[in-house]
């Protein structure tokens, strides 16, 4: 099969309280801290064809709160920690009063993605926690993995809703 059929489908990731805990503004390497069965959930994914592309809103970087090659050297140890690598990332620097269109729930950087790779969208998943970024993903027709979080309660009811990445795999293989 040719590779580009095999991976003309993508898992789109959030990442705060989706792939690591959330302090607030974690940017400091001591500070990562991986949520349960993620890196074997993203592992599994890979070996399904999935491409896996993190899309995160940073808006802290553009209050000057830290920089984006911080941003950027936390992305890359959470990549080495998790022992996979994003086939891309995607980080919006601001602020929701900035209007722009890179961030969640705008939908720039999934258009980019989905010509880059020339993405299939209804064989695409987008893996989240908050309600607000469910938005974005009713916006390109993606289906919606919600990962619990009892700080967050989302009133709105995406495709799957689960307790960690890994359960969310469980419930491929039964499909």
């Amino acid at each position: 099969m040719n590779n580009m059929i095999k991976r003309n489908k993508a898992i789109f990731l959030d990442r705060d309280w989706t792939l690591n805990y959330d302090y607030s503004y974690v940017y400091k390497l001591e500070d990562l801290k991986i949520l349960d069965w993620v890196k074997e959930g993203l592992n599994y994914l890979k070996s399904l064809w999935f491409l896996l592309i993190l899309v995160t809103n940073q808006s802290w970087i553009w209050r000057w709160y830290y920089t984006l090659e911080e941003c950027n050297n936390f992305n890359n140890e959470l990549q080495k920690q998790l022992w996979i690598k994003f086939d891309e990332i995607y980080i919006c620097p601001h602020t929701k009063e900035n209007n722009c269109e890179c961030r969640k729930p705008k939908t720039l950087f999934i258009d980019q993605a989905i010509k880059k790779f020339k993405l299939d969208i209804k064989s695409c998943y987008m893996i989240w926690d908050k309600e607000s970024d469910i938005q974005m993903w009713i916006n390109v027709w993606c289906k919606t993995v919600l990962i619990k979080n009892k700080d967050y309660p989302c009133k709105l009811n995406p495709d799957y809703s689960v307790n960690s990445i890994l359960e969310f795999t469980k419930t491929l293989k039964n499909n």
